[in-house]
């Protein structure tokens, strides 16, 4: 099609390209891709099933900003999050752009939308989970066969605070445990390597587990199962299903755990551990494998007692030994300031 085509075409004309070709050759993950394909599958829907219009007719001009509109109030009715909706809205717009370089014509169009404001959000406390939960949580996998093999990368997850889809795509060769300092060796994001070590008795646990779960015929795949006779490698989605059964299973003895327990949250958890038990903020970001030291700040949040510590190291002593002027009159002080 021209460049300078007419806007009055199908609005799923360049979606194929977009999610097989563009993204992939940007350098975009797998998971970056998916979460796009997710955000035009439910824009579809919502054309189809939440407006009733046959998705063959549905062009950019019907792409206005009340329609748009509309769809973040289908997905609100649907129980998405305001930051799940903000998240939909910039694949979207993300989608557009790239219509708007491939047809000119659909500039105006992807520049109206490109105007819809994100909702507000509140940002609260991220949560964490404490090693009383997080060992509740591994507990509940069997001994052998698939509840080995989970116990074993929900604790690789843990202790490596890496990111699932990372996880999920380690090979047996990616592990280098028959030397004084085993380590794991991790590609993130942008397909950037980074080294991981492994320590206390996870490199023991990782042998055993290499050596002995069945069905390995071979492979160099990590993580497996066994499909049509053939490992197959699980899927970030299936490590999400095991974390969310056992998660739900530990909650039984323990309510504290969070209702909604996800990958992220261990890497979450592990990354303030660290920080709350001495390691440099600069150390944690390299573990991350953060690019941008600000993003790690999200992670690690100090412990009560840091700032404890922190405020009596900037704390003169004469402060601390002389008594404040207003000691033994709180009362009065009070009452004059209106105050029980």
């Amino acid at each position: 099609m021209s460049k300078f085509a007419k806007p009055d075409v199908f609005f799923f004309l360049y979606s194929y390209d977009f999610l097989e070709g563009y993204l992939p050759g940007c350098g975009r993950s797998a998971h970056t891709v998916e979460s796009y394909r997710d955000t035009l599958t439910l824009f579809k829907r919502f054309v189809t099933e939440g407006k009733g219009i046959d998705i063959r007719s549905f062009t950019f001009i019907d792409c206005t900003c009340d329609f748009v509109f509309s769809f973040l109030e289908w997905l609100e009715r649907n129980g998405n999050t305001v930051t799940t909706r903000n998240h939909r809205l910039a694949g979207l717009k993300g989608y557009l752009d790239y219509c708007a370089y491939r047809n000119v014509a659909i500039e105006s169009i992807a520049g109206q939308i490109d105007m819809v404001k994100p909702y507000p959000t509140v940002k609260g406390e991220k949560t964490i989970l404490t090693d009383t939960q997080l060992s509740l949580i591994l507990a509940q996998a069997p001994k052998d066969g698939k509840g080995r093999r989970n116990a074993t990368l929900l604790l690789l997850l843990y202790e490596t605070a890496a990111r699932v889809s990372e996880i999920a795509n380690l090979n047996v060769s990616d592990l280098h445990l028959d030397r004084p300092g085993p380590y794991v060796k991790l590609s993130g994001k942008g397909k950037k390597e980074r080294i991981i070590p492994l320590v206390d008795r996870l490199p023991a646990i990782l042998e055993s587990y290499v050596a002995e779960y069945p069905g390995r015929h071979g492979t160099d795949i990590l993580f497996y199962s066994i499909h049509g006779g053939e490992p197959q490698r699980l899927s970030v989605r299936s490590i999400e299903s095991i974390l969310k059964q056992y998660s739900d299973a530990a909650r039984a003895h323990d309510p504290t755990i969070p209702p909604k327990v996800h990958p992220h949250m261990f890497r979450r958890s592990k990354a303030t551990y660290l920080y709350q038990h001495g390691m440099a903020l600069e150390q944690v970001s390299t573990l991350l494998g953060h690019s941008q030291l600000e993003t790690t700040r999200v992670y690690a949040k100090p412990s009560v007692e840091q700032m404890r510590t922190a405020i009596e190291k900037i704390t003169p002593e004469r402060d601390k030994e002389q008594l404040p002027l207003w000691y033994g009159k709180e009362d009065e002080i009070s009452r004059r300031l209106g105050l029980r």
